[in-house]
């Protein structure tokens, strides 16, 4: 072979090597820093095709861990928690187990800007619904079956109500509503979740109190006493200035799953 061609080739053949080198350095490091993101994320459409059609997305992390579903958006004009529940997707960072959230879980109502089409098509009395029905019923049948075919350890169900609870209990405003008074687990966690909540409030109207008020086919009613899943409501209050109450239930969100140990707080806020 001539000096100069095996010269030009052993260049060659030492820039691929190097290249190949610095590909597995990359996928290696990359591979490191991502470790504790998000690994799978994809969606399933609900309803799909009918006047209720919407998107339940799914999270999980390496690290297995509790497995918890969010649902907001089941009366369309409660949008705080809505708002909250897509900006938490947005700013998501999953350290252990899986997530299901369903952001507006009512489209057709939230498009309308109403509670419910009708008196009989408030999803939030509608579980746990018929997959195989049609309306409400489908569309509460097909998010229970999400709940049950995943495995669901834990439910959170974000609202929003018209006036305080301590001055009006025909309302909900500012509490943590469970449907047992003897679970003992959900006594725990609503009390961690109303002391954390309660730290940022200023005045005492705005604190939240936690309430036993079971009402059948409400998605926390049906979730614990059908499949043993446990759940709160969680309400705040209109009268309150919105950004509050979308700051209210994106802090919620982040403090059931740091509950959980299914995420980390930034160091500002755990000081």
């Amino acid at each position: 072979m001539n000096f100069y061609k095996y010269i030009i080739l052993k260049k060659r053949y030492e820039f691929l090597l190097i290249i190949l080198l610095v590909f597995i350095q990359i996928i290696f490091f990359t591979d490191l820093a991502y470790s504790s993101v998000i690994i799978c994320n994809h969606k399933r459409i609900i309803c799909q095709e009918t006047e209720y059609q919407t998107a339940a997305y799914f999270y999980c992390a390496k690290s297995e861990g509790p497995n918890v579903m969010i649902i907001s958006g089941a009366h369309g004009d409660e949008l705080a928690g809505i708002e909250a529940s897509k900006k938490f997707m947005n700013d998501l960072n999953l350290k252990r187990g899986s997530l299901i959230i369903i952001p507006e879980a009512n489209k057709a109502a939230i498009k309308n800007r109403v509670r419910a089409l009708s008196l009989t098509e408030d999803l939030n009395r509608n579980y746990p619904g018929d997959p195989a029905s049609s309306g409400i019923k489908k569309l509460a049948g097909e998010i229970f079956e999400i709940m049950d075919n995943y495995n669901v350890d834990f439910l959170l169900d974000l609202h929003e109500s018209m006036d305080y609870y301590t001055e009006n209990t025909s309302c909900y405003g500012q509490t943590i509503v469970l449907d047992s008074d003897s679970n003992m687990f959900l006594q725990d966690i609503s009390e961690y979740l109303s002391g954390k909540l309660n730290q940022s409030v200023i005045f005492p109207k705005d604190y939240f109190e936690v309430i036993i008020k079971p009402i059948e086919g409400c998605s926390t009613y049906e979730a614990l006493n059908r499949y043993n899943i446990p759940g709160i409501t969680f309400e705040t209050c209109t009268k309150m200035d919105y950004n509050k109450r979308v700051e209210f239930h994106y802090k919620c969100i982040q403090n059931v799953l740091v509950y959980f140990d299914m995420i980390s707080l930034p160091a500002i806020l755990t000081k």
